[in-house]
């Protein structure tokens, strides 16, 4: 096309039209697999009724067809028919100005919305479409033909709707920023409670911590009148009650009225307290209690704390009655057995950095790195927990970069409607930030376990770094948003369990997944799924992984590959083993995707979304002869020696020494890897060969597995009910090298 300006001239009105008309049929015929065969007089009429976009393009005196646009209407809608642009004009933007001009056009008219149909098995035309603001919503079944499936495509038009927009945007698939945000619950106070603040009560601090979640906004507390009741019987004649001076700093609920009351215990008297009731015999305090438990009722209340023994064992008969909670102060600490994280890790930048619980004196230096971010003081206190004094009421950890503080990271110790409402603060003019970032992230996705938990990440000011990082995870959130919010399943889903999970993940998050588990087509094929807002969604299985990270979805048919590593690099790639690491960890486990290097020749055993299993060798007699972990392949490439750079190894275990011992091939295959889980149940090598995957030295080199032997291997990796400790395993860590 020369070095001539181009510039694109947009046609609609039919006179202007119809004289390209040929042009069209004639590009529409060259490419009839993508575009579908249709008679000239359908041209004609599209022509003729202004549903036909033709792109003139103009070089110098040179006047030519560059593509078109036909589309369909069906007042309010609208629906793109065909799209094409024709191969000398490729990679212009055209596509885009066409379909730009089309909603502009359709707005003017106020229609409320585009429709495409695009063929599943057509990525870099999901991708255009997807870019182009076309969320999916649904699927059809395509010609016979092909036997392809058809994505369901939308864009809604910024005019004015009788009826709300979707909702549907690309940077929160599952609808998790405009779901409503969750209820702080509300619990009544029994009297018991407050008498456990004195210094000398067994309960002591676990009501100091209680007090400390209210304060971080995990729950509210308040009283029934009741409680004042309560407290002038029970005082001394002529004495004042300090209590009574406490409980004015509480809002307070009033009890129901005697006739609700007497019904009231009619029904739950038998069921707390059945031995006096039938007796007759209820107790001023009982009949206290009762007064308690029916005002949370009345005013529909979360429920009641309490440390009384006869109201706590009665706690799964009232929940199921009147959807009510009671709880002991201690129930909201959820999180005690707490990982104490990965601990020192080369970063990037060559430098050590340590995560660490937030010690006595380090408080000043943590304030000063907020309010250094325009956090203010009073925030500090209230949200970020950044104040002197220790509490079990929340996890507090900072980065350190030798002695300076360059992260912070907070969480309470409880759960909000099993969301963790995280905070994270990064000093961005360090050289280490992200590094700092993504080991505070890292490891607070290692608290969750095995459950399935919301994550809300709350952000300091001007945190590109954090967004960063953590859009790599699957944290979702507007560029504008200070506020980023994921889903975290952490589990490899097979047939077995995707009903139990599926049930999990819907009462956690809102989010339903299908019945079944659909078989596999491919990783990009489309999963439908219900968003918390009721709106139906068309993800992909792969971005749905991305998600709800560290997940994979084990589909029937999925391919996979066993690959084999060392002990001495598996421990920095993987981080499998249960013992303390004394040096500093490999930078690679900063990263949610990591690097695996191999020789050449296995390039044609990995593909983009096959399930990745690391079979970790024999080594020198160290390494454990079984498969410890599963991932993703992402990626997999060929790279020059000599071309192999920083950026590829600091994502894997390896040094530029090492690569020697990877094969004397002047050339590796680099294979990109995610969503990384170890597996609760090492598959062991006795298994393997039950399975026909081979014998040990088959399993020096990489190679395909077939769905029933991955199958085999999930099924006995995955089987919480047998004892992680087992001693046909050797489990001692020495360095080895890579097989």
């Amino acid at each position: 096309m020369g070095t001539t300006k181009l510039t694109v001239e947009l046609l609609l009105k039919r006179q202007d039209v119809i004289p390209h008309v040929k042009q069209v049929v004639d590009a529409a015929e060259s490419h009839r697999s993508a575009l579908g065969w249709y008679a000239r007089s359908v041209y004609e009429e599209a022509a003729s009724s202004e549903k036909l976009i033709v792109a003139i393009a103009h070089e110098g005196d040179q006047v030519s067809y560059a593509g078109h646009l036909w589309f369909t209407t069906k007042f309010p809608r609208g629906h793109v028919v065909q799209i094409h642009v024709s191969p000398s004009y490729r990679r212009q933007g055209i596509a885009k100005k066409q379909l730009d001009f089309l909603k502009s056009h359709l707005t003017g008219l106020n229609y409320i919305s585009i429709g495409a149909r695009v063929a599943e098995d057509l990525l870099q035309s999901q991708e255009f479409w997807q870019a182009q603001g076309f969320y999916a919503h649904g699927t059809a079944p395509g010609g016979r033909s092909h036997g392809r499936v058809i994505i369901l495509r939308s864009h809604e038009l910024p005019t004015p709707q009788l009826f709300a927009p979707s909702g549907l945007k690309q940077q929160d698939l599952l609808g998790l920023e405009d779901q409503s945000k969750t209820a702080t619950k509300l619990y009544l106070l029994d009297l018991n409670v407050l008498f456990d603040l004195g210094p000398r009560r067994a309960r002591h601090e676990d009501v100091v911590d209680l007090f400390a979640l209210e304060r971080l906004g995990v729950c509210h507390l308040a009283l029934s009148t009741e409680f004042d009741a309560e407290l002038a019987r029970s005082a001394l004649k002529g004495k004042t009650d300090p209590m009574q001076s406490i409980a004015q700093i509480f809002p307070k609920f009033a009890v129901p009225s005697e006739e609700e009351l007497e019904q009231f215990t009619k029904e739950i008297g038998p069921i707390v307290f059945p031995e006096r009731y039938a007796a007759g015999t209820l107790t001023k305090n009982d009949h206290s209690d009762l007064r308690h438990l029916a005002t949370a009722v009345h005013h529909n209340l979360a429920g009641l704390v309490t440390s009384d023994g006869s109201i706590l064992a009665a706690a799964a008969m009232l929940r199921a009655r009147y959807s009510i909670d009671v709880l002991s102060p201690e129930s909201f600490k959820i999180l005690e057995d707490l990982d104490t994280g990965i601990g020192a890790i080369t970063a990037s930048t060559r430098a050590t950095l340590d995560l660490e619980e937030l010690a006595s004196g380090q408080e000043e230096e943590v304030r000063a790195l907020l309010t250094g971010l325009g956090i203010s003081v009073g925030d500090q206190s209230r949200h970020w927990a950044a104040t002197d004094g220790r509490s079990k009421a929340c996890h507090r950890f900072v980065v350190l970069d030798a002695t300076r503080i360059v992260g912070y990271l907070m969480w309470p110790s409880g759960l909000r409607d099993s969301t963790c409402d995280a905070f994270i603060a990064v000093d961005e003019s360090a050289a280490c930030a992200q590094d700092a970032t993504r080991l505070m992230i890292v490891h607070l996705m290692n608290q969750a376990g095995e459950r399935i938990q919301r994550i809300r990440l709350h952000l300091a000011p001007q945190q590109a770094s954090v967004k960063e990082v953590a859009s790599e995870v699957g944290f979702t959130g507007t560029d504008e948003a200070r506020e980023l919010n994921k889903i975290s399943l952490n589990s490899a889903v097979i047939p077995e369990n995707w009903i139990e999970l599926r049930t999990k993940l819907l009462s956690v998050s809102g989010i339903t997944l299908p019945q079944t588990m659909p078989l596999f087509r491919g990783v990009d094929q489309y999963i439908e799924l219900q968003r918390p807002d009721g709106q139906r969604a068309q993800v992909t299985a792969f971005a749905l992984e991305t998600l709800l990270s560290p997940m994979l979805i084990c589909m029937p048919g999925r391919p996979g590959v066993l690959v084999p590593i060392q002990r001495g690099y598996s421990e920095h790639l993987l981080n499998h083993l249960d013992q303390l690491q004394l040096l500093p960890h490999g930078k690679a486990l900063l990263y949610q995707q990591r690097h695996y290097l191999s020789d050449p020749r296995t390039l044609k055993v990995f593909q983009r979304g096959s399930l990745m299993f690391f079979y970790e060798s024999s080594g020198s007699g160290t390494g454990l002869m079984a498969v410890v972990a599963v991932a993703r392949v992402t990626n997999a490439y060929l790279r020059p020696v000599d071309a192999v750079d920083s950026a590829d190894l600091e994502r894997s275990a390896l040094e530029p020494s090492d690569l020697a011992a990877i094969g004397k091939s002047e050339t590796k295959v680099v294979v990109a890897f995610d969503n990384l889980m170890k597996l609760p149940h090492p598959v062991p090598l006795e298994s393997l060969k039950r399975f026909g995957c081979g014998q040990a030295t088959q399993l020096l080199t990489s190679r395909r597995l077939t769905s029933e032997q991955i199958r085999k291997i999930l099924l006995e990796g995955l089987q919480h009910e047998q004892s992680a400790e087992r001693p046909d395993l050797p489990r001692r860590a020495t360095r080895g090298k890579h097989s």
